[in-house]
């Protein structure tokens, strides 16, 4: 596919406008292999709210803990040389929001802008999707081009919780399909400054549940206490009870070659798909007992480990930012080189039995001195 660059919507418009034969998806699809392709031997470091917040007050000049100046300094140095960037996920970006300060919240935005070169994780829900079709669907001659998971997870911050595309406008197709791609090229650009911008007045965030949503967890691992086994099988229980939530990503894909290849669509009711989901889930669920599989699932395969690694320490009950950590390990451990986070998560990730280290090249810090340390040894700062 051709590649270009628009300098304003107005171009954007006009070159779409001469190319309708390439969809939003494709354009939205190549637009990530490019964002790839320019960020390929980046060093990825990821950083949790509690970084943000330490470099924020340095940013602001307002910092009492001297070793947050200093990695202040060193990452924009390594950002500034394009040796490294600071990608955020939309859990970054949702405890963002539950800043209520202004301007210590645009004041995150803005560093954000700088550190991460506009840079985002997609969502997670789209990581999974992505990471599982990775698992079944091979390259053919025939079939539809094929890329890794890891080429298509990245995204731009005004995309940060997953694309939306202006639909059922008062245009035609064809109007409606430059539209579409201009708005994207628009806001592909956008820095997530002016994006809080638009929501500051808003009350598009409902109030966070995660609390409830713990205790429910807790009571759920207190009646099941009893059965708790060895790690692997409390483990294999906590991944197969999320692969549950996404069994409809292979049955679509399935359903979708299936078509490509007969021309004809599968039957649709309630019950078949039902049916195939159930299957799909066993397939996966016998898949993810091999290791080899479970670690190109990181997105469901790190918090799976961290879940199990709660339940089984009896003496330990989840707490509401626990769902936001768990997530962060995820993006980071994943995708990234280096996560810089919590003692306590750092210390529940570096238990022998997950693993994680041996498996994954991320790197985690969470002590601050010994994240300048890491950075310049890394980067000659």
């Amino acid at each position: 596919m051709q590649r270009f660059k628009v300098p304003d919507i107005s171009a954007s418009c006009d070159f779409h406008r001469r190319h309708p034969e390439i969809s939003i998806d494709q354009h939205v699809k190549e637009k990530a292999l490019e964002l790839t392709e320019s960020i390929h031997g980046v060093e990825k470091i990821y950083l949790d709210t509690r970084f943000w917040v330490l470099l924020r007050d340095a940013y602001m000049e307002r910092s009492t803990v001297r070793a947050a100046d200093e990695l202040l300094g060193e990452i924009r140095a390594a950002v500034a040389g394009k040796k490294a960037l600071c990608p955020i996920s939309e859990s970054v970006f949702l405890e963002l929001m539950k800043q209520q300060d202004l301007i210590t919240r645009r004041a995150t935005a803005s560093l954000i802008d700088e550190f991460s070169h506009g840079v985002t994780l997609v969502p997670y829900e789209q990581r999974v999707a992505q990471e599982l079709v990775g698992i079944i669907a091979l390259p053919r001659p025939d079939g539809p081009e094929y890329h890794e998971p890891k080429e298509l997870v990245w995204s731009k911050l005004s995309y940060v919780l997953g694309l939306v595309h202006p639909s059922k406008t008062a245009f035609d197709a064809e109007d409606e399909l430059v539209i579409q791609k201009a708005f994207f090229d628009h806001m592909w650009k956008i820095p997530l400054v002016e994006v809080i911008s638009y929501l500051e007045d808003e009350n598009n965030f409902p109030p966070e549940s995660f609390g409830e949503v713990a205790d429910r967890l807790n009571a759920l691992n207190r009646l099941h206490q009893v059965g708790v086994g060895g790690f692997n099988k409390v483990y294999l229980d906590e991944i197969r009870g999320a692969l549950s939530l996404f069994m409809h990503v292979p049955r679509m894909w399935s359903e979708s070659e299936y078509k490509r290849a007969s021309g004809v669509s599968a039957p649709s009711s309630d019950r078949e798909r039902e049916a195939r989901e159930s299957n799909w889930h066993t397939v996966f669920g016998n898949l993810v007992a091999k290791k080899a599989v479970a670690l190109r699932l990181p997105s469901l395969h790190v918090p799976a480990l961290c879940y199990a690694a709660v339940r089984w320490d009896k003496g330990r009950k989840l707490v509401a930012n626990d769902l936001y950590d768990f997530h962060h390990a995820a993006a980071a451990i994943g995708y990234c080189d280096a996560f810089m986070t919590e003692k306590p998560l750092r210390s529940l990730l570096q238990q022998k039995h997950l693993q994680l280290a041996e498996d994954y090249s991320c790197v985690v810090i969470s002590d601050v001195s010994e994240a300048v340390d890491w950075l310049r040894e890394r980067f000659g700062g």
